[in-house]
C-alpha cells in the first residue's frame, strides 16, 4: 500500500515541476519579447516557485498521511489475522483429547500445557511452567524418558507406552508418550502428547490373564479327556491346576459311597496333613468345604482349629484354597490348593478355580463310568473266554502255526542278510588264518620232531613257545567260527537221548590234570535218577566244559565247584521270571507246559556283579580291568578271549533253553561266588530208565561221575 503511495507523490512532483519549467519558459519568452521589466520577471518567477514548493510540501503531507492511514490499516489486518491464529492454535491446544506438552529442546522446561495436561498432571499452568519433563517422572522411569528424549533429538521424533507419570498429589499412571522436534526458526521446541493408558494396561493385562486362565482351563479339559483311567485323570488334572495357580500343592479327595471323603490324588503334600484335613466327624475342613458347595479360601492355614497338633507338619504351608466337584448337581470330591507363603486367593481366581472343578466333576464322573463299563466288559470277556474253552485246541494250534511261520519269517530274512557276511567272514577266517596256521603247527611239530634241536634247549623252547601260540590261536579261530555259525543259525546239532551223568564223565575226566594242579574239588548232587534229556553230545561236553574252565579260573586254589540238577516246569521256574527275563527277553514267554533240566554250576569264588552278569555272554567281553589278571589261560583270574561264555549261551538257546548267572556280587576277599545255571528242554513223551549213579566223591581222589567205583 506505501509502495502505491509513493509513486502516486513521484508523479505528482514531477508534473509540478513540469508545470514550473513550462510556466518559467513561458514567462522566459514573454519577457523577452514584450520586455517585462527584470523586476516583475523575477518576482513572477520567485512566486512560481513558492507556489511550487508549497504545492510539494502539501503533496507530500497528504501522501505521507495516506500511507500512515494505509499502514495502520495493515498491522491491524495482520493483528486480526495474528488474533485468530492465536485463537484457533489454543482452540485446537485445549479441545485436544490427549494432554500436549511444548518443551524447549534446549532447556528441556515447559513451554506450553493445555488444559488437559494441567488436569492429567494435578500442576497448574504457572507451576507446570517451572518444571522439567524429567521432573513429572518418577525415579526408576527416568532412563526410559532419558532414551525418549535422545530419540526425538537424534531422530526428530519418539514414541513409547510404558512410561510412568508422577502426578502433584504422588500418585502415579502409566501413559503413553508421543513426541516430536519442531524448529521454529529461533529455537527448538518438543511436542509432546500423553494419554493415560492406565486403564487401558490394566484392561489388557486382565484380557491377557483371562486368556491365560481360559487356555489353562482348555487344556486342563483336553489333557484330562485324553485319559481314561480315573488315576491318571486325576494326577494330570492336579499337576495342571497346580502349574495354573503357581502354588506348591494340592490334592483332590473323592466322597465314597459311604459318603466320606478319601485321598484320590495328591502332590507335594505331607500325609498327616492330607489325613488332617478331612479329619473328623463333619469330614473335617474339606468336610465342611463339601457342605457348603461353593469356593473357600484361608491366608493362614496354619489359624484353622484343625491344624492343632501339626506344626510339623503344617510349618510353611500358608495359603489355602478348596472348591467341590460336582457332577449332575452332586458333590462327588473336593479339591483343594496349598501354597509355602501366605497367599490370598482373589475373586477371580476363585471362580477359576471352581469353573476347572465343575468340569473336572464331570470329566471324573466321565471316568468312573468308564471303569465301570470296563469291568462290565472284563466280565463278558470272561464269560467269552469260558465259551471260548472248547475250541482252545484249536484255538493253541493256530497260535502255533503263527508264531512258527513268523519265526520262519524272520529266519528268512535274517538268513538273507546274514548270508553274504557270513560267507565273507567264514571265507577269511579260513584262508587267512586257518591255512598258515595249519603250516605253523605241522612245521613246528616236525622242527621238534627233528634230532638237530635234541642239543639245542633254548631252540627246543620257543619251537615249543610257537607251537603252543599256534594252538591257541588255533583254538581262537575255532570258537570264532562257532559263534558265527551259532549267529547264522547254521550249526547242526544231534538229537538223541543223553544223561548228564554222561556228559560230566567225560568233561571232568579231560579236566582231571587241571583240577589235580590247582587243588579244586568238584562235588555232583542231586543227579540220581534224573530224565533223559534230548541234545548234541559235543555239544553238551563243550558247554559244561565251558562252564566248568570258567569256574576254574575264577576259583582260588583248594575251592569248590558244585554240580547240580533238577526237572523244573513253568511254576517252579515263576519266582525266577525276572531274572530269566533278564537275560532271554523272549524266553519266559516260551516256556508254557513244557518241563526243563536245570543244571548248575556253583563255585565259591571271587563272584560276578550285578552290571556284568549280562554282559559276560556277548562276545569279547571279559569282566575287569586287563592288568588285574594273570595270561594263563587256566590260572586263577586268567584272561580268555570272552568267546567261551559267547559259545556257552549260543549252544544252549540252539537246544531251545537258556543260561544265566546268579551272583550276590565281587569279593576277592568273601568270596561270595557265582552259579550258572543251564535250562534243558525235555520231551514229555520220552520215557527212559533211571541210570543208577555211584555216590559221587572228589576227583582228585580218582572217581567220576557216571563211572564205576
Amino acid at each position: 500500500m506505501s509502495l502505491r503511495n509513493d509513486r502516486v507523490y513521484l508523479i505528482v512532483v514531477s508534473v509540478s515541476a513540469l508545470l514550473v519549467l513550462g510556466v518559467l519558459a513561458a514567462s522566459f519568452v514573454v519577457y523577452r519579447r514584450h520586455d517585462f521589466p527584470l523586476l516583475d520577471f523575477l518576482t513572477l518567477v520567485l512566486f512560481l516557485l513558492v507556489s511550487c514548493i508549497i504545492f510539494m510540501v502539501v503533496s507530500y503531507r497528504k501522501t505521507r498521511s495516506v500511507n500512515e492511514l494505509a499502514h495502520l490499516h495493515e498491522l491491524m489486518q495482520y493483528q486480526r489475522e495474528l488474533d485468530k491464529i492465536a485463537r484457533r492454535y489454543r482452540s485446537l491446544l485445549e479441545g485436544a483429547g490427549n494432554a500436549v506438552f511444548v518443551f524447549n529442546a534446549d532447556t528441556g522446561l515447559l513451554v506450553e500445557v493445555n488444559r488437559r495436561g494441567t488436569e492429567l498432571l494435578g500442576y497448574s499452568k504457572e507451576e507446570m511452567v517451572t518444571l522439567k519433563g524429567k521432573d513429572l517422572v518418577p525415579e526408576e522411569d527416568q532412563e526410559k524418558f532419558s532414551l525418549l528424549v535422545l530419540r526425538v533429538v537424534r531422530r526428530g521424533r519418539g514414541r513409547t507406552d510404558g512410561i510412568a507419570f508422577r502426578r502433584r498429589g504422588g500418585d502415579r499412571f502409566l501413559g503413553e508418550v508421543e513426541a516430536r522436534l519442531i524448529d521454529l526458526g529461533d529455537e527448538k521446541v518438543v511436542h509432546a502428547t500423553i494419554r493415560d493408558i492406565t486403564f487401558k494396561h490394566r484392561a489388557e493385562r486382565e484380557m491377557r490373564q483371562r486368556n491365560r486362565e481360559l487356555a489353562s482351563l482348555v487344556n486342563i479339559i483336553t489333557r484330562a479327556n485324553q485319559e481314561m483311567e480315573l488315576e491318571t485323570v486325576l494326577d494330570v488334572t492336579l499337576r495342571e491346576t497346580i502349574e495354573v495357580f503357581g502354588v506348591d500343592g494340592g490334592g483332590i479327595h473323592l466322597r465314597e459311597r459311604d459318603g466320606t471323603l478319601r485321598p484320590a490324588a495328591t502332590c507335594f503334600v505331607p500325609d498327616r496333613l492330607r489325613e488332617a484335613l478331612d479329619a473328623g466327624a463333619d469330614g473335617g475342613l474339606l468336610g465342611r468345604v463339601a457342605a457348603t458347595r461353593g469356593p473357600f479360601a484361608l491366608d493362614d492355614l496354619a489359624m484353622e482349629g484343625c491344624m492343632a497338633g501339626l506344626s510339623d507338619e503344617s510349618a510353611g504351608w500358608k495359603g489355602f484354597a478348596a472348591v467341590p466337584l460336582f457332577a449332575k448337581n452332586r458333590v462327588t470330591g473336593v479339591m483343594y490348593l496349598l501354597n509355602r507363603q501366605m497367599r490370598s486367593f482373589t475373586d477371580e481366581e476363585l471362580k477359576l478355580f471352581f469353573s476347572i472343578a465343575g468340569q473336572m466333576g464331570i470329566i471324573i464322573e466321565n471316568a468312573r463310568l468308564f471303569n465301570e463299563l470296563k469291568w462290565k466288559s472284563d466280565e463278558l470277556m470272561g464269560s467269552f473266554r469260558l465259551l471260548e474253552k472248547s475250541s482252545h485246541e484249536l484255538a493253541l494250534s493256530q497260535h502255533r502255526l503263527r508264531t512258527n511261520l513268523t519265526l520262519v519269517e524272520r529266519a528268512n530274512q535274517e538268513l538273507e542278510r546274514i548270508d553274504r557276511m557270513k560267507n565273507n567272514f567264514l571265507g577269511m577266517i579260513s584262508h587267512e588264518f586257518r591255512t598258515p596256521l595249519t603250516s605253523v603247527i605241522s612245521g613246528t611239530d616236525f622242527l621238534r620232531s627233528s634230532s638237530s634241536l635234541a642239543g639245542d634247549p633254548d631252540s627246543r623252547q620257543v619251537l615249543d613257545m610257537i607251537h603252543e601260540g599256534g594252538e591257541r590261536l588255533f583254538e581262537i579261530v575255532n570258537d570264532i567260527l562257532k559263534v558265527a555259525r551259532l549267529e547264522a543259525k547254521s550249526a547242526t546239532v544231534a538229537r538223541r537221548a543223553l544223561h548228564i551223568s554222561q556228559v560230566f564223565s567225560q568233561v571232568v575226566t579231560k579236566l582231571e590234570p587241571l583240577l589235580a594242579e590247582r587243588s579244586l574239588r568238584i562235588v555232583f548232587n542231586n543227579l540220581e535218577g534224573l530224565p533223559h534229556c534230548i541234545g548234541d553230545q559235543e555239544c553238551f561236553e563243550e558247554i559244561f566244559s565251558e562252564l566248568l574252565e570258567n569256574s576254574v579260573k575264577f576259583t582260588p586254589d583248594g575251592g569248590t565247584i558244585i554240580i547240580s540238577a533238577r526237572v523244573v516246569d513253568r511254576r517252579a521256574l515263576a519266582p525266577k521270571r525276572e531274572i530269566l527275563a533278564r537275560f532271554n527277553a523272549d524266553f519266559p514267554s516260551q516256556i508254557g507246559d513244557r518241563c526243563y533240566l536245570e543244571v548248575a554250576v556253583r563255585d565259591n569264588g571271587i563272584g560276578v556283579s550285578h552290571d556284568e552278569q549280562v554282559k559276560i555272554f556277548d562276545k569279547f567281553y571279559e569282566i575287569g580291568d586287563i592288568r588285574h589278571h594273570s595270561s594263563g589261560k587256566f590260572k586263577f583270574q586268567g584272561k580268555g578271549t570272552g568267546l567261551g561264555l559267547a559259545i556257552v549261551k549260543g549252544m544252549v538257546e540252539a537246544h531251545g533253553g537258556m543260561v544265566w548267572v546268579e551272583s550276590p556280587g565281587v569279593d576277592p576277599e568273601a568270596r561270595f561266588g557265582s552259579a550258572f545255571l543251564v535250562l534243558l528242554p525235555l520231551e514229555e513223551s520220552l520215557r527212559t530208565p533211571v541210570i543208577p549213579l555211584a555216590a559221587p566223591r572228589d576227583p582228585l581222589a580218582g572217581d567220576i561221575p557216571g563211572e564205576g567205583a
